[in-house]
């Protein structure tokens, strides 16, 4: 092996070793956080208890009240608006304005999405894209080795 493929060969070990390593540290916090939970749920609660001190005892003393008085609420009342309108000079005839019809196109169906669309190229693409890149950069490096 010449000198540049090995430091080729290093740096890509190197680099699926911190792969390998970030992926047992997100196990490791997986499986820490599970325990702990676990443990939380079997663990007694501790109660405070406190000296029984001599208690207060609440006396009660009526307040006179007046009970609430039947109040109208205030009513709306109606009020007109004046608008300027033309005087007709008895020249202008009156146009009826035709209100435009809304009408379905045929076979037009309205549609309704219930989720999400499907986007993107998915796991099994994700994965096939990145063997064919990796295929690809090996094939690269053969080829400037070779030259």
């Amino acid at each position: 092996m010449t000198g540049s493929n090995r430091l080729f060969v290093l740096i890509a070990l190197f680099l699926v070793g911190l792969l390998v390593l970030g992926l047992l540290a997100i196990a490791g916090v997986v499986i820490i956080g599970n325990i702990n939970r676990s443990q939380q749920a079997a663990r007694p609660t501790v109660t405070a208890t406190l000296p029984a001190i001599a208690q207060a005892t609440a006396t009660f003393t009526p307040t006179p009240w007046q009970p609430p008085t039947n109040t109208p609420l205030p009513t709306a009342t109606p009020t007109k608006v004046l608008q300027d309108t033309p005087t007709p000079t008895g020249a202008e005839t009156a146009t009826p304005i035709s209100s435009p019809t809304l009408t379905r196109a045929p076979g037009a169906t309205p549609v309704a999405e219930e989720t999400t669309p499907e986007t993107g190229i998915g796991g099994l693409g994700a994965v096939l894209a990145a063997v064919g890149l990796t295929g690809i950069l090996f094939i690269a490096r053969r080829l400037r080795a070779a030259s």
